[in-house]
């Protein structure tokens, strides 16, 4: 990351880029596009559009979570919704399970934004032993019926 201010980082940042030998695996797989450019001494290669490496998947899926988050949104007024959760649910994931009325969540399932490893790296010691303790059901609070099921 370019950063606007190296010693302020909260100032935000001018651009993304990668190094060229991830650039070289990245655009082998189609991945990314980006522009060469020459830097503090370094060659870099600003990334101008991020493609993802098998359609479906990735960067792809953001688009549909957008368009399910925007019509669960929009739904909800008039609409009864409900999500079935029956694995974790991660990320947008987590924000779409919340945008409904009612949640069925089975018992090992969490709903987090992300891990407990995250998390616990981010502190600098191990706090969560399980994303459960995040987001299982005992976390995730009313409005969730909590199941089990094989």
């Amino acid at each position: 990351m370019a950063w606007s201010s190296e010693t302020e980082p909260w100032k935000g940042f001018r651009y993304l880029y990668l190094s060229p030998d991830d650039y070289a695996w990245a655009a082998a797989k189609n991945a990314v596009t980006a522009t060469e450019i020459s830097e503090a001494g370094e060659k870099r290669f600003k990334i101008t559009a991020v493609l993802g490496i098998e359609d479906g998947l990735g960067v792809e899926n953001l688009r549909g979570s957008g368009d399910i988050a925007g019509e669960t949104s929009l739904s909800y007024d008039e609409n009864f919704t409900m999500t079935l959760v029956t694995c974790r649910s991660v990320g947008i994931g987590a924000y779409l399970v919340r945008l409904g009325h009612r949640t069925i969540q089975n018992e090992r399932s969490h709903i987090i934004l992300t891990g407990h490893g995250a998390i616990n790296k981010l502190l600098g010691k191990e706090v969560y032993s399980s994303s459960l303790q995040l987001g299982g059901p005992q976390v995730s609070g009313e409005g969730v019926w909590i199941t089990s099921w094989e």
